[in-house]
């Protein structure tokens, strides 16, 4: 026996009700609703008046907890901003290494082709140098006295006036306004013509800064208007980086597009496109490698 057979011998036959009888259930039904509808009004409008109070109090409850602009989520942050911020965390914590003033700075690039750069600049700027640049040995001389002494090709010697142009530059501001305020100002480069806003950045992320002191140049670079993030960059040997670009204008109204590349995991300064920076410490002298 199935299951259908069950239910009909269980309920019996299953026949239409008469027409007299769905009028007589059809008047009871209503006189019923009727009867309700009193109680079910109460009922509501007490629960709504407990329910409404109960609200009134949540919603005052988030007004004073939660900010107004905050109401429809906080505000997006760019993503260039994030990723100046995050660096300077990360500088920030770094050990802080002051290097003596007859020190000098060392420095690796690799270009795209495979080459590499390195350079040994004086900390101080007084002491002379040196730089291995795209195949060529060439001394970089020392700031003394005003005065700059070059050694051309054939024996010749150049004299030039100078300012000092320290790779570990000192007293400089570790707030992001002040370094901002600074980079403005500055001629860093001795009153170069090419001098602007990115040439003022490249030049001393390049070189050694105080911990506190680069967290407030990546903090300072985030207030520049016009921000690009391009997590989608690379290097100059093709690794994945995080590039940040601007446009910049020179004192001389030419226009310049400048990069910073940093590190995707450590936000480690990685240089300005042109080169990667792979190595870069404190040595003695120059020829010696950290």
């Amino acid at each position: 026996m199935d299951e259908m057979q069950l239910l009909r011998d269980f309920a019996g036959p299953a026949g239409l009700p008469a027409r007299e009888d769905l009028a007589r259930q059809r008047a009871e039904l209503l006189a019923a609703t009727a009867a309700a509808r009193p109680r079910r009004r109460v009922l509501w409008g007490g629960v709504t008046a407990a329910g409404l109070a109960a609200a009134v109090a949540a919603v005052a409850v988030v007004a004073v907890l939660a900010p107004a602009d905050e109401a429809v989520g906080p505000a997006p942050v760019p993503d260039a901003v994030r990723i100046l911020h995050t660096a300077a965390a990360k500088a920030r914590a770094l050990p802080d290494v002051t290097p003596r003033p007859d020190q000098f700075v060392y420095t690796k690039t690799r270009l795209a082709d495979g080459r590499e750069n390195e350079t040994w600049a004086s900390v101080d700027g007084t002491h002379d140098g040196l730089a291995f640049l795209f195949g060529h040995e060439t001394e970089v001389a020392g700031c003394r006295n005003g005065k700059r002494v070059q050694k051309e090709s054939h024996g010749r010697t150049v004299t030039s006036r100078c300012v000092p142009h320290p790779a570990a530059p000192a007293d400089l501001p570790a707030d992001a306004d002040a370094m901002l305020a600074y980079l403005h100002r500055s001629t860093y480069g001795e009153g170069d013509t090419r001098h602007d806003l990115g040439t003022e950045v490249v030049e001393l992320a390049g070189g050694h800064l105080p911990p506190a002191v680069r967290a407030a140049l990546y903090e300072a670079v985030a207030k520049v208007p016009g921000l690009v993030a391009r997590t989608d960059a690379k290097d100059a040997t093709g690794r994945p980086v995080l590039g940040i670009t601007w446009n910049s204008t020179t004192e001389h109204g030419i226009g310049n597009q400048d990069e910073f590349l940093f590190d995707p995991v450590t936000f480690a300064y990685l240089g300005s496109g042109t080169g990667t920076v792979v190595s870069q410490g404190i040595v003695d002298a120059v020829r010696q490698r950290p």
